[in-house]
């Protein structure tokens, strides 16, 4: 479910510094998930992400922008603007391609998407990869947070309460990440846009 671009976006977040900084499953070392989650967020805080160039990609046209820059002037012309973050990814091959997704949606309008799309080495443990997608979704609000952007209405996350889908197993741990970082959480079920769009990009 695709808008046109003045109303839908699409974008990777890179950071020029090896951004986003590797995901969860990257986190070697550390038995339990809840121990990855605080040694990324220990990580992602070393950062001096005021010093970094978040660069997206607008949806249809292409056109590479600096994401912070792009959304502070965005707002400054458009009123009454919701800004809602997702991440979806896919097994293809030897790797693993992610697709992260900002979408600056007006009520009623639909939304302007900007988008980042990468590839990493294959990640084969399924509970791993779909908790990646969420932190990579929380990094980009964190550090749309520390350049001065007001806070996301919700991170949208591609995973299913119900308990017959393969997603719920991270589930519950996934909700509260987000939620445990202070952001509202939108998930399969409530027509989470922003992961829509990041689905329809790791497709294509």
């Amino acid at each position: 479910m695709l808008l046109a671009e003045s109303h839908y976006g699409g974008s990777n977040p890179s950071l020029t510094a090896n951004y986003p900084v590797g995901g969860i499953g990257r986190h070697a070392g550390f038995r339990h998930q809840s121990e990855r989650v605080k040694s990324s967020s220990l990580l992602w805080g070393t950062l001096t992400i005021k010093n970094k160039i978040m660069v997206y990609k607008k949806l249809y046209s292409g056109i590479e922008v600096d994401l912070n820059e792009y959304i502070k002037e965005y707002m400054d012309l458009n009123n009454e603007v919701e800004i809602l973050i997702g991440c979806d990814s896919q097994n293809q091959g030897e790797h693993t391609t992610y697709a992260i997704v900002v979408a600056l949606y007006k009520p009623g309008k639909g939304a302007h998407v900007l988008y980042r799309k990468w590839k990493t080495e294959r990640e084969y443990t399924r509970s791993i990869r779909l908790l990646n997608e969420v932190w990579y979704a929380v990094e980009t609000a964190e550090a749309m947070r520390e350049a001065g952007i007001k806070k996301p209405k919700w991170i949208d996350i591609d995973l299913n309460p119900d308990p017959k889908y393969k997603s719920n197993e991270v589930f519950r741990q996934a909700v509260g990440l987000v939620e445990g970082m202070g952001y509202e959480v939108r998930y399969k079920s409530l027509g989470p846009i922003a992961t829509y769009a990041a689905d329809h990009l790791v497709k294509g």
